[in-house]
């Protein structure tokens, strides 16, 4: 340990006795080892309740090599580098009456905003120690720390800690309008978190424990009526927040905060299996079932599993666009603006504001644990519709990020600013592109998951096996995996085998391999030396995907790839494009009909124009459309769904 992380550390444990978070053998666990992975840590002191069946690797075990995911990566790096401390810092200071002259940022962090601080002092440190897991790179440690170092001078005594005044919290508990405290105090929760389990910061463990405390304090007073009635407010993922503080202290106050926050009218239906989803705005929502797939995890509690698995597949299943996305903006009455509407019905929801980014990323969270319990790759083929048709391509070229990605013919997509956006998707698109890495692999005792195509390298130590997977998918549809090994190893590798895939094909040095096949896997056990290869032909074919409630209207997929019909760019400019209050859709023409295709005797509609590049055009029309990847369309103006016509 350097000296200044023993200061550090020393400073952190004279304030962890103060509040109780640690007990003294953690404390010296601590002050032996500053970098402590927190499933690591939990599963040693025995506060997980349910171990995985299949775990992912330590993102420092996995490389992304050259590809599209290692460009996003670094543009998502750059940009956390842009943003100076000082002006992350503002709003904090001001509100915990420290002077700070920094240049205040816009958006949604702008001193008048009332979610100010959810991506300064949460967002931003998730994504810095994120990335650090991924990359090692620590400079960026070095900022975030220096970060968590300066927020902890703007917590206040009983430990609260936010850009905004406890004043917020007042007007909440008198049903006065006040636009989400708890879901901001959620991210900087987890932000702290993060910076503990990812980068080491024992001093952000100590926020996060003292705002825990304040929360609680604040919170165990409230009668259930009153509770209830304060929950319908936006919370985040507090309980999430919960339950992880808890599995890294084993201090049960934190579960049982945990188990406090549980919202009782959006999870008693999903106990009992009903979809009661309409009517409830998306994005609020999807964190809390995150929160419980933690809290089965930290108590073993049966109805915690079956409130994320029931979620998951209403979402997934019935709520879901062709992209996998959700969260359209679409007033359900005077009084209710944004929700889900009403299961398997789409067809009022080709809007603008169709898919919010952060469901996405939510999303692809939970599917995350889900696929952990269980090994299923049919929560890894959802994960890939959602990462490359809404996380790829929801970044421009220079890293600015997307809010929502629009279904409606003729409009096209909106991007923020470096310094005036901030929305709730520029947090989570921050912390996605830092972590791209962490579910391209998974392992059990005996073998490694190939869950995802991208150029990357896997290293297993503890089996004395490096994989290499070098692939320019989606443009070539195949992959090849080199291994080296320290000795010759068995091991069962294990090749995702996708839904969409029309006669995946697998070659060992060169000969047919047809493997076993479980869950969705090829899995091929042999003993493994370095020099061996496997290739893998993955033959991508056309498939349509009706809108759900009018099945006339179809989006044309080709393997994983939603794509878009281009529409031009008559009329757009860079004003309408990037915009600081939030998409703008200025100048749009609303009357842009609907394209009409007719499908053929083998219900495509669709073919591709080129060889060597994902190229495509609408068949059936007299005038064809030009057609690409919807992660491909970035300034022009584009369609998803068409009209289609089937021969009799």
């Amino acid at each position: 340990m350097d000296g200044v992380t023993r200061r550090r550390f020393m400073q952190s444990a004279t304030a962890l006795a103060g509040v109780g978070l640690l007990h003294m053998r953690e404390m010296r666990a601590l002050a032996q080892d500053p970098v402590v992975d927190v499933a690591k840590a939990a599963n040693h002191a025995g506060y997980e309740k349910v171990q995985w069946k299949v775990k992912p690797f330590p993102m420092s075990q996995v490389k992304l090599l050259y590809g599209p995911f290692c460009e996003m990566q670094e543009r998502d790096r750059v940009y956390l580098y842009m943003l100076p401390n000082d002006r992350l810092l503002h709003t904090f200071r001001l509100t915990a009456g420290l002077p700070s002259t920094a240049q205040p940022l816009g958006g949604w962090e702008a001193p008048d905003v009332e979610l100010r601080g959810h991506f300064a002092g949460g967002h931003y440190l998730s994504a810095c120690a994120l990335m650090y897991a991924g990359t090692g790179d620590e400079a960026l440690r070095q900022k975030a720390d220096e970060l968590v170092e300066e927020l902890a001078k703007c917590q206040q005594r009983d430990g609260y800690l936010s850009a905004y005044p406890t004043a917020f919290y007042d007007r909440l508990r008198n049903y006065q309008p006040v636009w989400a405290p708890f879901y901001t105090y959620h991210k900087i929760m987890a932000g702290m978190l993060d910076m503990y389990v990812h980068c080491g910061n024992t001093q952000a463990l100590v926020v996060a424990g003292r705002m825990a405390d304040w929360a609680a304090n604040w919170v165990d007073p409230l009668s259930a009526e009153q509770w209830a009635r304060i929950q319908l407010v936006e919370h985040g993922g507090m309980n999430e927040a919960c339950f992880n503080l808890y599995a890294v202290t084993g201090e049960t106050r934190y579960r049982d905060l945990g188990f406090r926050f549980e919202h009782k009218k959006f999870f008693d239906p999903l106990a009992a299996g009903d979809d009661k989803l309409a009517g409830h705005h998306s994005n609020t929502n999807i964190p809390k079932a995150i929160g419980a797939a933690r809290g089965y995890e930290v108590s073993n509690d049966p109805r915690y599993r079956t409130i994320a698995e029931n979620f998951w597949h209403q979402v997934a299943e019935h709520h879901a666009y062709c992209t996998g996305g959700t969260g359209a903006t679409v007033p359900l009455s005077k009084d209710d603006s944004e929700g889900w509407h009403t299961a398997d019905d789409l067809s009022n929801q080709l809007v603008p504001s169709a898919e919010e980014c952060c469901c996405s990323y939510n999303m692809m969270k939970l599917s995350r644990h889900l696929f952990g319990w269980t090994g299923d790759a049919k929560f890894m083929d959802y994960y890939e519709r959602l990462l490359w048709n809404l996380r790829v391509g929801t970044q421009d070229p220079q890293g600015m990020l997307m809010y929502y990605v629009s279904m409606q013919p003729g409009y096209w997509k909106t991007f923020g600013t470096a310094y005036d956006s901030f929305w709730c998707c520029y947090g989570t698109g921050v912390e996605e592109y830092a972590k791209l890495r962490d579910t391209l692999y998974f392992h059990d005792d005996s073998g490694i998951y190939v869950n995802h195509f991208a150029a990357s390298e896997i290293d297993w130590p503890e089996k004395g096996i490096r994989l290499t997977q070098r692939t320019d998918f989606p443009e070539t549809a195949s992959t090849s995996l080199a291994i080296h090994a320290e000795k010759p190893t068995r091991l069962a590798l294990r090749l995702r085998s996708p839904y969409w895939c029309q006669g995946m094909a697998v070659k060992v040095n060169g000969k047919p391999e047809s493997g076993t096949q479980n869950d969705g896997y090829v899995s091929i056990e042999r003993m493994w030396q370095t020099g061996d290869r496997v290739d893998v032909e993955l033959p991508m074919r056309f498939h349509a995907a009706p809108l759900p409630g009018n099945p006339s209207l179809e989006a044309m997929m080709y393997g994983p790839l939603v794509l878009a019909g281009l529409m031009g760019r008559d009329g757009l400019t860079e004003a309408m494009i990037y915009g600081k209050e939030g998409p703008s859709y200025t100048g749009q023409f609303t009357d842009a009909p609907m394209p009409r295709v007719r499908a053929g005797s083998s219900g495509s509609w669709a073919e591709k124009t080129s060889t060597d590049s994902l190229r495509f055009e609408t068949a059936g029309k007299s005038a064809p459309m030009e057609m690409k990847p919807l992660y491909e369309v970035m300034d022009e103006r584009y369609t998803i769904y068409f009209q289609t016509e089937r021969s009799a």
